[in-house]
């Protein structure tokens, strides 16, 4: 069974390989990410938006909504961190 960290690492890596990919990739990662919140912390939601942030090329227009619909996500979870 894979332990939490090595989950949570293996999905940070695959977030950074999915942006900019015009596939399926970034939705598929970004709801394999919210399915699995619990494991990521603070700094973790911080790091998603500011790398979301600092792409300049998100890929297509669904893709670009899909980061955007995370980036909401992220900020709804650092919020709630922020406020615990």
């Amino acid at each position: 069974m894979m332990k939490n960290v090595d989950l949570k690492l293996l999905m940070i890596a695959t977030f950074r390989y999915s942006l900019g990919r015009r596939t399926y990739m970034p939705y598929f990662i970004t709801q394999l990410i919210i399915h699995n919140y619990k494991i990521f912390h603070k700094e973790d939601w911080k790091r998603f938006i500011e790398e979301i942030y600092d792409d300049c090329n998100l890929g297509d227009s669904c893709n670009i909504q899909t980061w955007n619909n995370f980036t909401d996500f992220c900020k709804d979870k650092l919020n709630e961190l922020e406020c615990s």
